[in-house]
This record gives structure tokens, sequence and C-alpha cells, in this order.
């Protein structure tokens, strides 16, 4: 991949349009184009996605990325995302369903992010607003105040203590007690109840008697439970990333990363 050039310029030289012998190339084996110079990251990855006839929509139900964030990457609206190791997260999953190379698309990422920073960080003494007169206005006010009541201390000052009424003191204000929290929400009871607790930042992905349930990032900190009649399976982008308990007993598993992670339902007690 070329690397950025001096001055911020954009990463590479479009290759789109560029052809083998026959003319033509596979979607599923078309590497990640470069992005042109004068296009920015966020058009360069919609059109990728356009290109391939996948649904903004499409990416945000496969992946459960909030569209919020996926409209902002291809706006080039980096201040509106998180922080970078959720982005990552953000564009590996972009890419996989689209058919892109994650590694790809995170280099020109960075690359984009740090131009954007840079150019940021320069001023331009040209874009300087004008001073507004709003705070000199604000200044002679004040002044202006500062005087009057001057005024009105030096020519008409306080009664004596003999005619003054005295001031009640003021009651302490009622404080209110806070409501309780809400009850926390409960999962229905089934045979196989799992909890997470992560250690590390991971990407996990979990489904349910066969139904998808989760597929997003999660932090350390941060747990997770789920429960199922027959089976759970569960990968981590992190084999080490997180705690495992079933049925509020440890679980011990042997998974590499991003390797399936099988729990089945324990049998009931059958009586002879």
């Amino acid at each position: 991949m070329a690397a950025p050039e001096p001055g911020g310029t954009r990463i590479g030289q479009p290759v789109v349009g560029a052809n083998d012998d026959d003319g033509d190339m596979s979607d599923e084996n078309q590497a990640a184009v470069p992005v042109g110079e004068g296009e920015s990251f966020g058009s360069w990855l919609r059109s990728q996605r356009e290109v391939r006839e996948v649904e903004l929509e499409t990416i945000r139900q496969s992946s459960k990325i909030n569209i919020r964030y996926l409209e902002a990457l291809e706006q080039d609206r980096f201040d509106l995302l998180p922080a970078t190791i959720f982005v990552k997260g953000f564009l590996r999953e972009y890419a996989r369903i689209v058919g892109l190379d994650p590694d790809e698309v995170l280099n020109f990422f960075l690359a984009a992010s740090a131009r954007d920073d840079l150019e940021g960080g320069i001023e331009n003494p040209r874009k300087r607003s004008p001073r507004s007169p709003f705070g000199r206005t604000v200044l002679v006010v004040l002044v202006v105040a500062a005087i009057l009541v001057l005024l009105v201390w030096r020519f008409f000052p306080e009664p004596d203590g003999e005619g003054a009424e005295e001031m009640e003191p003021m009651a302490p204000p009622i404080t209110q007690e806070a409501p309780p929290p809400p009850p926390p929400v409960s999962l229905p009871e089934r045979a196989l109840r799992v909890t997470l607790e992560f250690r590390a930042t991971s990407w996990v992905d979990v489904h349910s008697d066969g139904e998808r349930l989760v597929s997003e990032l999660r932090v350390q900190g941060e747990s997770l439970t789920v429960t199922a009649d027959e089976e759970i399976r569960l990968k981590l982008r992190n084999a080490d990333a997180a705690a495992i308990e079933v049925n509020g007993e440890p679980f011990e598993y042997d998974a590499g990363d991003d390797g399936e992670i099988v729990i089945p339902a324990p049998k009931a007690d059958v009586p002879p």
C-alpha cells in the first residue's frame, strides 16, 4: 500500500478501471482500491460499498453497529465517532460484510484521521472571525451599573439600626430523598444461564439456541448475561478477554482467538 505523500495528498493512486487481460475482475477476489488523490476516506468507503451493492442498513443489521457511526464514517465526521479502539472494530466488521481487506481499510482510516488532525491543528489567520462588539458593550454596561450603585449608596444611606426591621432567618431548603433505583431487569428462567465478565476489550459474538443475540465490542469491566434452553455458542476475538460462568459455576474453556465455544444446557436428572 502506498504511503501518504507530504503536503496532505491522498493515499495511493486510484486504480478503478484497471482490468486484467480478460477485462474483468471478480468481486470476491477484488482487493480494496486505494484512496485516490483528492478523494476523502468517507467517500472512498461509500463508493466501495455501493459498487458491491451493499446497503448501509444491511451492515447495521449484520454488525449491530449504530447507524449514526456508519454514516459518520462515510461522511468523514470523525468528531462524532467514539474512541479509536471502537472505530477499529467498526471498520473490521464493515470490511468483512462489504468484502474488503480489514487491514487495508484500517490503514486508510488511520492515515486519513491523522491528516485531519494535522489540518485541524493549523490555524488559518484569514479564517479568524472579526471581534464581536458584544463584549465591549457588556463592559460598558457593567461600569455604568457600578457607578449607579455607588451613587445610591452615597446619597441614600441605609437606615439606623433603631428603625430597621429585623430580617427573619431563612429556613433551610427542604431536601427530598432520591427515588430508589429501578429493579434490575430479570431474564426469563431457562435451563442455561451464561455470564461473561470482560477482563479486556474484545469483540464478542453470541448465539442462543441458533439465534444470534449479540455481535458487538465489549470493554474491560463490562459484563454480559444470556440464557438459552438448549445451547449457547459464542466467539471471542480475544480468547482470554472474559471469564465465563455457567449457571453460577466457573466454566473452563480452551479456544483460540475467534474459536467457537459451545456450552450445552445441563441434562436433567432422570429418575431410575
